[in-house]
């Protein structure tokens, strides 16, 4: 881990998360090269694009997916759609490592029988960040949501059931994971900036997030 990480004490992970909402620091090093090997294989099929917001903007981080469902965003509004929106082709399938990966993670947890059918895959470049939103657009919210990170080190944001309720700030870094679901699963979260050149991931500048959800 980059030195730099010093500068972040004071946004260590708090000791008591909210109810249902999980982070497993570091459970998934020495499995990172594998996952980016995987992924890599998606993003040469499935190059992540920025999406045209309903407000007409840009979404900041760039974005593809894997799966049977991927989700997308235009000015037609927020959704799940089966096929990709540049070609009309389906998403990659979700490659059995990340199948792996998720029963393992997930399998201490209230929900280890959760099967993904959709990974949302978030590319930060520099500058790039999330503000605080919530996961909505899927038909069963009681499923969690699981996120692997990849790469650099960001600070990730968790608030309340409202946009003006006070966030909390932690770090997390390249192997962590974060599952909400329960009673943190409408939780706004949010990404409030990425440190370049903290990853440990050889020819990886940048940071991913691939969010593993129950589309339908």
């Amino acid at each position: 881990m980059n030195s730099q990480n010093n500068l972040f004490d004071s946004l260590l992970p708090p000791p008591d998360l909210p109810d249902g909402m999980f982070y497993r620091q570091k459970a998934l090093v020495g499995n990172e090269d594998a996952l980016y090997a995987a992924l890599s294989a998606i993003l040469a099929v499935a190059p992540p694009a920025q999406a045209r917001t309903r407000g007409g903007g840009l979404t900041s981080a760039a974005i593809t997916n894997c799966g049977h469902f991927g989700w997308w965003s235009d000015a037609k509004g927020y959704r799940y759609q089966a096929r990709r929106p540049d070609n009309g082709k389906p998403w990659p399938p979700i490659p059995n490592i990340f199948f792996d990966t998720v029963e393992r993670v997930m399998s201490d947890t209230p929900w280890p029988d959760f099967k993904p059918d959709s990974c949302l895959i978030n590319f930060y470049g520099a500058g790039a960040k999330m503000g605080l939103h919530q996961d909505r657009d899927e038909k069963d919210l009681s499923q969690p949501i699981l996120t692997i990170c990849l790469g650099d080190d960001a600070i990730f944001m968790v608030g309340g059931f409202s946009r003006t309720d006070k966030a909390t700030s932690f770090v997390v870094s390249s192997g962590d994971v974060l599952i909400m679901g329960g009673a943190s699963r409408m939780r706004f979260h949010g990404i409030r900036k990425v440190y370049s050149g903290t990853g440990s991931l050889e020819n990886l500048s940048g940071r991913y997030s691939l969010t593993f959800r129950k589309a339908f």
